[in-house]
């Protein structure tokens, strides 16, 4: 029996969201607490809006201090959010999935079926499977 290499196989099916009213500083919260690079935003169908990382939460919150704390507070995940997301089918291979993100120097890759957000997979994840065929 051949074994499969689909990304459905391997993905993280219950990745950290969060909505896109979230404030920066929950979303910050939400990175530390789950020690993640960054999480998917989406609406509550579980339609993928964009993702935020660390480093968009850490320019907004830096600038916040900079000035005098005026803009984090009213700053929420939809207005820092990268909304061009690269999405990836349960279906696609993983070794195409892994090429692609190594080659757009991409962490994570939200996985989408029918519209709706089903799963992730990220760099850490796809370590591990490298590392367990050693």
């Amino acid at each position: 029996m051949t074994k499969s290499f689909l990304i459905k196989d391997y993905m993280n099916p219950n990745p950290m969201t969060v909505l896109p009213e979230a404030n920066i500083a929950e979303v910050a919260k939400v990175t530390l607490k789950n020690k993640l690079s960054g999480v998917l935003v989406v609406d509550k169908a579980k339609n993928l809006l964009g993702m935020i990382s660390e480093l968009d939460c850490l320019r907004v919150m830096s600038d916040s201090i900079y000035h005098d704390g005026q803009n984090a507070p009213s700053l929420c995940a939809a207005d820092v959010m990268t909304k061009e997301v690269t999405t990836v089918s349960p279906d696609a291979q993983l070794f195409d999935v892994m090429t692609s993100m190594l080659h757009q120097g991409q962490r994570r890759r939200p996985v989408i079926e029918n519209g709706k957000l089903i799963g992730q997979v990220t760099c850490r994840q796809l370590l591990k499977i490298i590392t367990s065929f050693s």
